[in-house]
């Protein structure tokens, strides 16, 4: 197991969101909203295996992304009606 921190950024608002790796659930909150002075809604963090995929949902939109993710965080923000996830080695920057 190792960490992954998950930064919930631009583009929630009252959303549930769910996070699940090797299709076993491993985080859930509701109403996540993004503080717009930050550009961040909420911050996971968890431990996952080291290899696997990393499953985002966000069942009130209907929106799923999944990433194979090999570095110590993951971006995730809403641009366009569509989930996009970014994997990153550095630690997100919030205003």
């Amino acid at each position: 197991m190792r960490p992954l921190q998950i930064d919930f950024e631009d583009g929630f608002s009252g959303d549930t969101v769910v996070i699940r790796a090797d299709g076993r659930e491993l985080w859930r909150e509701d109403d996540v909203t993004t503080n717009l002075s930050a550009s961040v809604a909420t911050i996971a963090r968890l431990e996952v295996p080291a290899e696997t995929q990393v499953e985002v949902s966000v069942p009130t939109r209907r929106l799923t992304a999944i990433e194979q993710v090999e570095t110590p965080y993951l971006e995730v923000e809403i641009v366009d009606g569509e989930l996009v996830l970014r994997p990153s080695h550095e630690l997100p920057r919030h205003l």
